[in-house]
């Protein structure tokens, strides 16, 4: 640790000497625009970070995921600042305009071009040694690299802020009294507004962990949810008209303003109000951070921060005390002049820290918008003391407490079909929350016989899931995950529609052949705990694929489920007949759909033994038919019906998750991290004859499917 602040420390200082560009503008000089200058050599210093660092910027974003930062590192850093306070030069300002949100996709850290100076002064393992001057131009590059192609920070404008500080100075530092203003006239500037007792009453009270544990006082006038499905509006924001008015002269400078811009402009009140600028704005607060506080060197996280734009505005501070620093990667950070009324944007992907060595407490007023093609978010203005239920990405108000009944939603099949690798991927978003164990069962071979009303089973059934701690947020989710159900329509179907009618259910599909094939290694797998051997059962262990797949299609043959199957007279005495076997069109065509066939079907559902999964190999991958009978019963818009096959191509993970997220009502755009496939495993390949043979017999019930399914489901597996 001492190693790596010494490297700190020395890259702080020798970036000092370096950046001859820097200006020691004063606090009323306006920020000028960026005037662009060629860097043919940023391109080289691109090259040979990619030696250094992953090259997949989303991977090494995943390994810079923020950690809890020790006290002591803090206190060192704290240390650190107060040295480069009255050493380090502030960085000239310019104004970029907005930072593109391209830029916030990931941390600054994990793009390689920022990236070769971590190599290059922290000694990344393997990497070449490199001499202090070599060094040093590195960091020279890095820092016209981010000045001139990604700029952390933009100087977005200067107001007189002077309004919003007199109107909030009343407690934000050590005097906590309600009553130190003469001015009688304006009852907010009476109101100790930084209380959290005054907070509680007459505005609404927010958590912000990290703040709260560094004593940073908050005044919080509008604030989102971490995936932006709703903004809450504070009534000391949405009900106080001098508040709007001491905050307005910022909105104008960042074209945020809802006041007309052309005299006499006409609107009707619906239009204005969906097109009110000050919508875009998803978080608003004024921070007060106490005297001999540092915090520490970090990026922000969270989906809401790839989707804003960051703006700082200081309000109560004084510069030569306060260090504000910004940066692509720690080594490169710059200070930022903090003069009140400055209102600049930060890269809040990008490394920064802030240190208030003054005997006051700093303020500033923080403010995240999201662009206009964002779309509409929903928007609740709270009443005075409303009471918020919040987790780390959720908020949620006491009103809403059970809105919410578990699951929301359940993967109903098919088996070896992607079902556990999709729950997987669907549970690392973090507003969803597993249940107890992943195949609940509770609605087939768990269901308790022994509950005879409808509120003892519903009351069984949600004990599968973490019931009571997720009444109170009914903006998270939870779901099951139990293939059987579609394979058992009769059984489940009548407690689905008792105990969860409300579900929204998703079917993972899978080349019926191949899934087969998968089924039969896993159920003949001597590998798993007992409890899994168990379940799989022991029917098929001294029984080759072939045979079982033979037994599978003459039980269904013997109880008329598939008159259609036939083996050819002039075949009906070969040693290999049974390879032989087809579909009569004509029979199917009229049998399928009909009376008959679902009774039949129902016939062999009751001979499907409950205590094990080596049963109806071939069955299960007639999809068509067990796929009708859910769509019978439910509403057909709470399904969403996906192959396996399309998460295998690139990026088919990301698109299929995304579907399934917003299925079941969740922001589709949230990325998983692990997309690898889930309880997969190796098998020997299959006889070309019985391939062949399952090919005939599943070809007409694929065509059946696409007539449910739709267009996109057309040769679907190619045959």
């Amino acid at each position: 640790q001492a190693e790596n602040n010494k490297r700190a420390m020395t890259a702080s200082k020798s970036k000092q000497g370096m950046n001859t560009t820097t200006t020691t503008t004063s606090s009323t000089m306006k920020p000028t625009k960026a005037k662009p200058k060629a860097t043919p050599t940023v391109s080289s210093v691109k090259a040979a970070a990619a030696a250094h660092v992953q090259a997949d910027p989303a991977a090494h974003a995943a390994a810079l995921s923020a950690t809890k930062t020790p006290k002591s590192e803090i206190e060192q850093q704290h240390r650190e600042a107060g040295t480069l306070i009255e050493t380090m030069p502030y960085a000239e300002l310019h104004d970029h305009g907005e930072i593109p949100l391209e830029w916030k996709q990931h941390p600054t850290q994990a793009d390689t071009t920022y990236s070769a100076v971590e190599a290059g002064l922290s000694g990344i393992k393997g990497a070449n040694p490199m001499c202090l001057a070599a060094q040093q131009q590195v960091v020279s590059l890095l820092l016209t690299a981010a000045e001139y192609s990604n700029p952390c920070v933009s100087s977005r404008g200067q107001v007189d802020i002077q309004p919003l500080a007199d109107l909030i100075r009343n407690g934000h530092g050590h005097n906590n009294s309600n009553s130190d203003s003469s001015d009688t006239t304006n009852s907010m500037l009476l109101l100790n507004m930084w209380s959290e007792e005054t907070a509680s009453k007459e505005n609404v009270h927010i958590v912000r962990p990290s703040h709260d544990a560094w004593g940073i006082k908050k005044l919080v006038l509008m604030f989102s949810d971490d995936f932006l499905q709703t903004v809450y509006e504070m009534p000391w924001w949405h009900s106080k008209p001098e508040m709007r008015a001491a905050i307005e002269p910022i909105l104008k400078v960042l074209n945020l303003s809802d006041e007309e811009e052309e005299e006499g402009e006409r609107t009707t009140p619906q239009k204005k109000s969906n097109h009110k600028k000050s919508k875009r704005i998803v978080r608003m607060l004024l921070a007060s951070l106490p005297p001999g506080v540092t915090i520490p060197v970090h990026h922000d996280t969270g989906e809401w921060v790839r989707h804003t734009h960051r703006i700082h505005v200081p309000v109560i501070t004084n510069e030569d005390k306060v260090l504000f620093r910004v940066g692509p990667t720690e080594q490169t950070m710059e200070r930022i002049r903090v003069h009140p009324g400055h209102v600049f944007e930060m890269n809040n992907q990008a490394k920064h820290a802030v240190s208030n060595h003054w005997d006051n407490y700093r303020v500033h007023l923080i403010l995240d918008y999201v662009d206009e093609s964002f779309g509409a978010i929903q928007r609740i203005p709270l009443n005075p003391g409303e009471r918020l239920l919040q987790t780390r990405r959720s908020i949620d108000r006491e009103s809403d407490r059970g809105k919410r009944v578990p699951p929301t939603f359940c993967i109903i099949g098919a088996q070896k079909a992607g079902t556990t690798s999709m729950y997987d991927y669907m549970n690392q978003h973090p507003l969803i929350i597993r249940a107890r164990r992943r195949e609940t069962h509770c609605l087939d071979w768990r269901w308790n016989s022994k509950c005879v009303t409808t509120m003892a089973r519903k009351e069984y059934c949600t004990k599968f899931f973490y019931a009571k701690e997720l009444e109170k947020h009914p903006s998270l989710l939870t779901g099951d995950s139990t293939p059987s159900y579609l394979v058992s329509p009769d059984l489940v179907i009548p407690r689905m529609k008792e105990c969860f009618p409300w579900v929204k259910m998703i079917v993972m599909l899978r080349n019926p052949i191949k899934r087969s094939h998968s089924q039969y290694a896993m159920v003949t797998s001597q590998d798993g705990t007992e409890q899994q051997l168990k379940i799989r059962g022991t029917e098929w262990l001294k029984k080759n694929f072939e045979t079982v797949v033979k037994e599978d299609i003459l039980a269904m043959k013997d109880i008329g489920l598939i008159p259609y199957w036939k083996i050819p007279d002039d075949k009906k005495d070969d040693e290999d007949a049974w390879f032989s076997g087809e579909v009569d069109d004509e029979i199917f065509e009229k049998f399928a759909g009909s009376p008959e066939e679902e009774k039949a079907w129902s016939e062999y559902q009751k001979g499907m033994p409950m205590m094990t999964g080596s049963h109806s190999l071939v069955a299960r991958g007639m999809y068509e038919l067990q796929i009708r009978q859910w769509f019978k019963h439910f509403d057909r818009d709470q399904f969403l019906v996906m192959k396996l096959e399309d998460m295998a191509v690139e990026g088919g993970v990301q698109r299929c998750v995304r579907r399934a997220f917003k299925h079941v009502g969740l922001p589709p755009d949230y990325r998983v991290q692990d997309v690898s496939p889930k309880n997969a495993r190796s098998y020997n390949p299959m006889c070309d004859q019985t391939k062949a043979l399952l090919e005939r017999f599943y070809a007409p019930h694929n065509r059946r499917l696409e007539a449910i399914l739709g267009e996109e489901w057309k040769d679907a597996w190619g045959y």
